[in-house]
């Protein structure tokens, strides 16, 4: 979607859509696709349309095995618990129940 920088799908799309498996730690956590899709109350805000469906995940331009492949970034860090240890430099990840 030129509007908004995001990846923009249909109903159908969504209906489509399959769970994302990350494995950090050894721990697979799961990335259903209600969690892939930006909370549509907030479409408004992302400039989008009201009844726009618009993925969280896109491609962040480097290429794979290049060192950066993807970010989990604020979507999946709010749907799981995450500690940050600054004192041994270290981060935790946890599923929410």
């Amino acid at each position: 979607d030129e509007t908004t920088g995001l990846l923009k799908i249909s109903s159908d799309q969504y209906d489509n859509l399959e769970s994302l498996f990350f494995v950090i730690g050894g721990t697979t956590f799961e990335l259903a696709p209600d969690g892939q899709i930006c909370p549509r109350s907030l479409n408004s805000a992302i400039g989008g349309t009201a009844d726009g469906i618009y993925l969280i995940a896109g491609d962040i331009g480097s290429n794979s095995g290049s060192g950066l492949d993807f970010i989990d970034g604020f979507c999946f860090l709010h749907l799981f618990y995450s500690v940050y240890d600054t004192d041994n430099q270290s981060v935790g990840i946890g599923n929410t129940s």
